[in-house]
């Protein structure tokens, strides 16, 4: 079956897929205690013995194949799970409303925008403040300073970059900061 995979044989692929779904499907399931993640798992899985159907190796058992790549998609769904995590956790902490007063009374958010704006060179913060805080379209903004799309593109990721740096950017986004 795994010569046929590789050589593209899609009945091949549909047989492994009844084969295999449930035990991928048990498998996952159990992992995550999630109907939907499992499925999406599960999917993910197959996609990829698809996609790389030409490095499969007849020295091992197409089930072989199918849990080595169930375990690496696993650990990729854990690493963006803990990721998000990690962002809901930010974002708890910065929303709760005794940090977010003590923080706004520490420090003013426009006037530290307006700090760390000046710490740009000029085009940049001018690219930041025509599209963040008065709503020009790229385009619009290109015309304005007569440059390139592009160089209103990378100047704004590098300015929000930035932003992100001094996590500012974070506050901004949970306060709705820019309309």
């Amino acid at each position: 079956m795994i010569e046929a995979i590789k050589n593209g044989d899609v009945n091949a692929f549909e047989a492994a897929y009844i084969q295999y779904r449930g035990k991928l499907y048990a498998y996952f399931l159990k992992k995550t205690i999630a109907e939907e993640d499992a499925k999406d798992l599960l999917q993910i899985t197959f996609s990829k013995l698809w996609q790389y159907r030409h490095s499969l190796s007849v020295d091992y058992l197409l089930e072989q194949h199918l849990f080595h790549i169930a375990r690496t998609v696993f650990i990729d769904y854990l690493r963006k799970e803990n990721k998000l995590q990690k962002v809901r956790t930010t974002a708890k902490l910065h929303s709760s409303e005794k940090l977010s007063e003590e923080y706004m009374s520490e420090f003013d958010l426009r006037t530290r925008l307006q700090t760390i704006l000046s710490e740009m060179p000029l085009l940049r913060k001018r690219i930041f403040e025509l599209h963040k805080l008065e709503g020009y379209s790229y385009k619009e903004i290109a015309e304005i300073l007569s440059i390139s799309v592009k160089s209103v593109d990378n100047n704004l990721a590098k300015a929000l970059k930035y932003l992100r740096s001094s996590e500012l950017l974070v506050l901004m986004l949970l306060l709705n900061f820019f309309h």
